[in-house]
């Protein structure tokens, strides 16, 4: 038993052979580790719990901004044309010229993986005050247009065109009038701007990824296009058919009656009655 001496001997003898008041502290600290065990699951889950509703249902979390989107998404294409792809160039950058931007809601990326994306919620070229925010790839994938398409993106500079073109031929063209950094989880890049309408280029910068090199340019000119012009003067006539209720008919003109010459050689005209509705 002289392996057993001293603290760890004692120990034993406790654990063997428990008297009352051993026996009560015992039981005293087995409470308390249930205790401390208990209140910090509770934490921890206190803790998830928070965590998942500033996710999932928090003002600026998943779900209410997948809802919103989707929301957004559905009311901005009700009047856009019948195929939404734009068309974009950029002179100075060697992988845009008439690049597609395919619409696409924030939180899918087969769009970006392929070309270029535009934010479908935050509106289109022809809508006044719209921000145009298309994301493309630093670097992308080899074999597809998102190869390398943003690479040169820091190269803009204040002055730089960039134009855009819808399906129906419309050109719009912006200059570049700003230019930083932001966070990746700062959703204010893709904000109107007050009393101006603007398209936001982003990528991720380099050579960490991030960070996001934001773009942004002010509309300065619009051409319409051959089908947007056909479309502006067939326009009177389909407003004229709406407000009479169907396609304006030929107006038959009325009958001419004879005159007759009067006492003084002058000619008069017959009065005529007027016809009866039928």
């Amino acid at each position: 038993m002289k392996k057993y001496r001293g603290n760890r001997y004692r120990r034993y003898q406790m654990e063997k052979y428990p008297t009352r008041r051993q026996y009560r502290l015992y039981r005293k600290r087995r409470t308390r580790r249930l205790l401390v065990s208990t209140v910090t699951v509770v934490f921890v889950i206190a803790g998830l719990g928070l965590l998942g509703y500033s996710l999932l249902l928090g003002e600026d979390s998943l779900v209410p901004r997948a809802v919103e989107s989707a929301r957004k998404g559905e009311e901005l294409a009700s009047s856009a044309p019948k195929d939404t792809t734009l068309k974009m160039t950029i002179p100075e950058m060697g992988h845009v010229q008439d690049l597609p931007v395919y619409d696409a809601p924030w939180d899918d990326e087969s769009a970006l993986d392929v070309s270029a994306a535009h934010l479908n919620t935050t509106g289109f070229p022809w809508q006044e005050g719209a921000n145009v925010y298309i994301a493309g790839h630093r670097m992308g994938f080899p074999g597809t247009k998102s190869f390398l398409v943003f690479y040169d993106l820091d190269q803009l500079e204040n002055g730089d065109e960039i134009f855009l073109a819808d399906s129906d031929g419309t050109k719009y063209t912006y200059k570049v009038f700003n230019k930083y950094v932001a966070d990746p989880y700062d959703w204010s890049p893709t904000e109107s701007v007050s009393g101006r309408s603007i398209v936001t280029l982003q990528t991720c910068t380099l050579p960490d990824y991030t960070q996001r090199l934001i773009i942004q340019g002010e509309l300065t000119k619009v051409e319409p296009g051959q089908e947007a012009e056909q479309t502006q003067e067939a326009k009177p006539a389909q407003e004229i058919e709406s407000e009479q209720g169907g396609p304006a008919q030929e107006v038959e003109p009325l009958p001419i009656e004879p005159v007759a010459p009067s006492e003084s050689g002058q000619y008069e005209p017959v009065a005529v009655a007027p016809a009866q509705a039928g």
